[in-house]
């Protein structure tokens, strides 16, 4: 990573206007609107900015950005939450308030900025949120992964996807393969990682679309589809994603709150 310069938003509180910028520019907007996030995003930059992590070109600008979240697990599989992403910010958040310190770190999104994708950044980004949490005395970083090509077969079920293989026998998924190149396991599915229902106008507008009856519609950048409820007015997405583990090997002491 010699080629970027690496921060924390602890170190570089200046840049978390930018970041939220990036963030807001590389999700379907569908994905804005988790009530989960919308209640507790700011944290991590106002409680864990030491776990925020960017990367910054020669010029300064952002290229890239990793958001990690402390959190506790007890090294079994089947105990990470099905709930995935909104489970393990609601977890981290309530750890804090209550001061139980962190064992693990769990990843909460990593981001490209658009001029530096399908270049390697990715591998960066991972690197660097592994790097930012073993500075804090953490060795294990659990992810609820979105797998980057799912949306292209939201028929297939997520247990089903995570088996196709490419050629060689690696994941068939690009983002699911580059975790594992760096040494990540994949643990489990989280069959309901993030929950977002809201009145029909609000889906409508977000994916330019109509929903003109009940039932189930395939819309763009969704892994799966959406249930439409014309008697309820509501659109209800669950997405499922898949935890994955990074073991880092001890820098630091273990942390405390």
């Amino acid at each position: 990573m010699s080629e970027f310069i690496v921060v924390t938003l602890d170190q570089r509180p200046d840049l978390i206007d930018a970041a939220n910028q990036l963030a807001s520019k590389s999700w379907p907007e569908f994905m804005l609107h988790d009530p989960i996030a919308d209640k507790h995003f700011w944290r991590l930059y106002d409680t864990f900015p030491a776990y925020q992590v960017v990367l910054l070109d020669e010029s300064g600008d952002l290229v890239g950005m990793g958001n990690t979240i402390p959190a506790t697990w007890d090294g079994e599989a089947e105990n990470l939450p099905n709930e995935g992403w909104d489970a393990i910010m609601q977890l981290g958040v309530s750890n804090h308030a209550a001061k139980i310190a962190p064992n693990c770190a769990s990843a909460i999104q990593a981001i490209v900025a658009p001029a530096y994708k399908n270049k390697g950044v990715s591998r960066a980004v991972i690197k660097a949120m592994r790097d930012t949490v073993q500075k804090q005395g953490i060795t294990h970083l659990i992810a609820p992964v979105r797998p980057n090509h799912k949306h292209l077969y939201p028929l297939a079920s997520m247990e089903r996807y995570v088996m196709w293989e490419s050629a060689d026998g690696s994941f068939f998924d690009p983002w699911l393969r580059t975790h594992a190149r760096l040494g990540a396991r994949m643990m489990k599915v989280c069959p309901r990682s993030m929950t977002i229902t809201a009145p029909i106008a609000e889906w409508e507008a977000w994916t330019q679309m109509r929903f003109p009856e009940s039932g189930a519609y395939i819309i763009p950048g969704a892994l799966v589809p959406v249930g439409v409820d014309l008697d309820r007015n509501t659109v209800t997405y669950v997405e499922p994603n898949v935890w994955m583990l990074h073991e880092i090997p001890a820098d630091n002491p273990a942390p405390t709150l």
